[in-house]
């Protein structure tokens, strides 16, 4: 979360942590289960996509290859799903 500064969306349900970040104007949400179990491969590609990175950068934020710097250029260059696709 601090890594690259999403923070705590408001007035979100209570079944999930929802967490937000604007980026030019886009809001980017994602949600992270209370559950102490490791996700799986498909809900990780739920949450690349609702970051709007491709899975093998997602997999990078974690790894600590992609920094801040470099999430924001990759979404501000090329969002995965683009901007006009309504999550």
């Amino acid at each position: 979360v601090s890594k690259f500064g999403f923070g705590k969306a408001r007035n979100r349900g209570k079944d999930h942590h929802f967490f937000e970040l604007v980026v030019d104007g886009h809001v980017i949400h994602t949600k992270v289960s209370h559950s102490p179990k490791d996700i799986g491969s498909v809900i990780e590609g739920k949450i690349a996509r609702q970051l709007r990175v491709r899975g093998p950068f997602f997999t990078g934020m974690f790894s600590c290859d992609n920094n801040l710097d470099a999430y924001l250029q990759q979404v501000r260059s090329d969002p995965f799903p683009p901007w006009d696709i309504r999550l």
